[in-house]
Parts: C-alpha cells; structure tokens; sequence
C-alpha cells in the first residue's frame, strides 16, 4: 500500500474538518462575508517617494548634481577656498622684501647765535640751513646683498661776513653695498620665508582638495543615507498595510465566530508597533534631509534648502573589483595627507638649513663709493669773487672730480655659539622626529586602506545574504498567512513572520547603502586623509 506523505494527510484532515465544520455554521449564523489575508508584496528598493511638505517643492536631484551643487554652493568649502588666496598675499608680502624703498628728507633750521669775533662787525650772527636729500635702498633677492643709494643737497646762508661762499651749496652722491660672506650668505631669514611659503601655498593647494573631496564623500554619505531614510518609511508603511489588513481579518474572523476575540490582541499591537515604527522612521528622514542641505543650500534663503530632495538616484549594484595592494601603493604614492606631511617635512629641512648657516660667524664686506660738490657765489672781505650756485655742486659731481672709494669688513662671532648649536641640533631631532611620524602615518595609510577594501569585499557578501534573507522572509510570510487562513497556524506565528520580514527588508536596505558607502570610501581613502560624515 502506497504511503501519504504527512504533509497531505495534515491538508486532507484540515479540508475534511472544514466541509463538515461549514453545513452547522451555515445552520447557526447568516452567511459572512469572505476574508482575505495580506497579500505579501514583492518589494523592490528604489520605488520609495518622499513624502510632500506643505507649502514646498519636489526638488529631484541625482548624486551626480548634488556633488556639483555642493561643490559650487556649500559654505564650508568657500571659506576653504579662500586660504590659497590667502597665502598668495602672504607671499606678496614676502616678495616685497626685495622691492626698492624710497625715502626723502627736508629739513629746514634757522639759528642766531651772538658774535664772538673780533674780525665780524655784527653783534649777532645767523645760520641759516635746508637740507633736501633723497635716497633708495634694496635687499637683494640673491646672496643676501644690500644696496644703497643717497642724494643728499644742503642750502646754508648766513649774514657773516666772513663766509667764503653765501649761500652755500653741499651735494653728495653715496652709492653703499653690504655683502655678507659667512652667515646670511646662502640663505637668510627673508629668503627662506619666500621658501617656506611656496612650499605653503602648495599645501594650500592640497589642503583644499582634501576639503573638496571630503565634501564629495559628505554629500555621498548623505544622499545615500536620504535614499535610505526614505526607502525606510516606504518599507514601514507596507508593514504598517500588512499589520491593519491583518487586524481587520481577525476582526471579521471574530465576528463571524471563526476566532476568539482575544485572538486579535496580537494583531492590534502589531499595528500600533508598525504605527511607532513608521512614525521613527519619518523622523529620522527629517534629520537626513537636513543633514544633505546642510552641506548643498548657500543659506536658508536658498531654494534647496526650503524644497523636499528627491533622491532620485537608484541604488544599484556593481561587483567592485578590489586589488589592495595596488590600492595601498597608490595611496602611500599620492594621498593628500602624506603629500601634505612630506611638504612639512620640506619645510622642516629649508629651515634646518637656516638654523645651519645660523651658527656660522657674522662676516660683512662694505663697499662704498662717493662724489661730492660745491657750489655757490665766493666773496673774500665781503666783495664778491666769483658768481656761482647750486650748478656748480651738481656741475662737480658730474665730473667726478672728487670722488671717495671706501672698504671695510665687519667681523661678529659669539664665542662658542652655544645658543646657536643647540638650536641646531634641536631643529636636526625635530626633522627626524617628523620623518618617523611620516612612517607611522604610512603604516596607518596602508592599514586604513586594507580595512576600506575589505569593507567592500564583507559589505557585498552581507549583502547578498540580506537579499537571500528577504526572499526567504517574503516566502515564509506568505506561507505562515496561507496557514492561517486555513487555521494550521496563529496570529502570534503571522506576525511573527510579518516582523521578520520588515526586519529583513530595512537588513538588506541597509546592506545596498554600506555597501555603496563602502565602495566610495574605498576609492576615497586612495586619494584623500581625513573623514567624512
């Protein structure tokens, strides 16, 4: 004799108490309505909508447009923005070192003082003086050199007799270069300045980019965790429809006296957990919300920032192929941060070399070439001699008739130099301080990259045991609902299943967005330091 399976004799037995079951009820009570148990829907991520505020506007916005409008609009990286400018004005301040400086003078002095000589018939005797100079000097952009040159005129006129020129004209043309031979020869303070702010400008330069794609991985973590937020509210209103078809099932159930009424306390509460979950989950698409304008909207007058974001972008899924050690070598090669500390530690070692040449003795070589120049009307007892003026001055200077060569050398050295050397040889540990931290950081570069490429491999993997997991779910719902509505199984084990399956839904919502969240950080971390959202 041919065995029935278990399953169909559990089938046959429940079909056969059910036709003997209908015919009494049908005796009993009025015919009742049919009911139907939740349909189990096949939900796939990316069908959610956002919800409409009152008095504001669908702004649709693919990942794509809010990285451009992040990148054009977000506050923080305008302010970023404006530090290489800044270094550029701090090296037009360092270059203007080396621009010429002009300086003038006039001076005007009238002195009366009484007569002490025999030969002068006056009792009192007046000086009176003007000086009119004007001179120009430069430190030189190589060397450490200085140039100066001046042009100073003078005017005296006095009511001596006795003055051999009234008035009188001085003039004077001094031409002066300052040489450092020891200290300040190869390199100086100012000159390293200039140095060290090149180097500046393009940490500057990095920094920025650091920010810019910090910003990048910011709106990327913030639209996908809107998408989720959004998908999530989605998800809890299918509970939510499931728990109440449930609920009014049960109801009618215990109408037509198929179901004890204290059957559908499970149900009830099923609903109002699913009415809790929905309303969590609409808070938290709030906070995501905010949290994307906050880094795409000028300021709240912005347009975006008053609109409801539609990320309209779909999360869809790409095998991401991870080679880590490649990734490593790259990262190690050209990220930011380690690009930035490597410009440090350039930095470091152009003022070592100032600290070096600092403990050199000071030795100066002076050179200096003058031309000097009379002029003015002679007188000899009073009587004129010989007419004459300013001209003459500037006539003998021309001429270079009475020229003044001059040379000298300047020696300073400190006995010892003990402040200098030690100076020196903390400015040598710092330098190796600075290159040990480059290794750590490098190491810690290598370790952060590993971990963001395993993260891809593990992210993809969960994921798709989320997605097994919610098929899995859908079918066991489905399945748990057939059983009771044929009375093989409880409100308890429907709602149960019903839970589990949001459970696994919001699983693998969660799993899609990490995921891609992974992939992202991945290709960050290669490139930039620091963190984002």
């Amino acid at each position: 004799m041919k065995r029935i399976p278990r399953n169909e004799t559990v089938w046959a037995l429940a079909l056969g108490v059910t036709l003997a079951v209908t015919p009494a009820l049908a005796q009993d009570a009025p015919p009742a309505p049919q009911t139907r148990g939740p349909v189990v829907d096949r939900y796939v991520v990316g069908q959610a909508a956002p919800e409409v505020t009152p008095g504001s506007s669908i702004l649709p916005l693919t990942l794509e447009q809010a990285m451009d409008m992040a990148l054009e609009k977000n506050l923080d990286l305008k302010a970023a923005r404006m530090n290489p400018q800044g270094v550029d004005y701090q090296l037009a301040a360092a270059r203007a070192a080396f621009s010429p400086q002009m300086t003038s003078l006039y001076s005007y002095r009238n002195a009366a003082s009484p007569n002490n000589n025999t030969l002068e018939a006056r009792s009192t005797v007046t000086q009176i003086g003007q000086n009119y100079n004007v001179g120009m000097s430069q430190t030189m952009p190589w060397y450490g050199g200085r140039l100066t040159a001046n042009f100073n005129n003078s005017r005296s006129a006095t009511n001596s007799s006795q003055a051999q020129r009234n008035p009188s004209f001085q003039s004077n043309l001094q031409f002066n270069y300052t040489q450092p031979l020891l200290a300040g020869f190869r390199i100086d303070q100012t000159r390293n300045q200039l140095r060290t702010l090149s180097v500046q400008r393009q940490i500057a330069d990095i920094q920025l980019l650091t920010t810019i794609e910090n910003t990048k991985a910011n709106v990327r973590t913030a639209y996908w965790n809107l998408r989720q937020a959004i998908e999530q509210i989605e998800i809890q209103r299918r509970s939510l429809t499931l728990a109440q078809r449930l609920f009014e099932d049960n109801k009618t159930k215990v109408e037509i006296g198929t179901l004890a009424p204290i059957e559908t306390t499970t149900s009830e509460t099923q609903v109002a957990n699913a009415e809790q979950a929905l309303l969590n989950a609409q808070i938290q698409w709030r906070t995501a919300e905010l949290n994307l304008k906050r880094l795409l909207a000028a300021g709240p007058d912005d347009e975006v920032y008053r609109a409801t974001i539609n990320p309209v972008e779909t999360a869809a899924l790409t095998i991401q192929s991870v080679d880590i050690p490649a990734a490593v070598q790259r990262a190690i090669a050209e990220r930011t941060d380690l690009t930035q500390a490597r410009r440090n530690l350039e930095v470091s070692r152009l003022n070592l070399e100032l600290t070096q040449n600092s403990t050199k003795p000071q030795l100066d070589l002076q050179a200096g070439y003058n031309l000097s120049g009379l002029g003015g009307p002679q007188f000899r007892n009073g009587e004129l001699v010989e007419p004459g003026g300013y001209g003459q001055a500037i006539s003998t200077i021309r001429g270079f008739d009475l020229p003044t060569w001059n040379l000298q050398f300047n020696f300073t050295y400190p006995l010892f130099m003990r402040a200098a050397k030690a100076n020196y040889a903390r400015a040598q540990l710092q330098l190796q301080q600075s290159m040990a931290q480059i290794q750590a950081q490098e190491l810690t570069v290598s370790a952060q990259v590993t971990n963001a490429g395993l993260a891809v491999e593990n992210t993809y993997k969960q994921y798709q045991a989320a997605q097994k997991a919610r098929e899995v779910a859908e079918r066991n719902a489905e399945a748990e609902q057939t059983r009771f509505d044929v009375g093989m199984s409880t409100n308890y084990n429907v709602v149960q299943a019903q839970t589990n399956l949001t459970t696994q839904r919001l699983a693998e919502l969660r799993a899609i967005i990490s995921y891609l969240n992974a992939v992202a950080e991945f290709d960050r971390v290669q490139r930039v330091g620091g963190g984002g959202n």
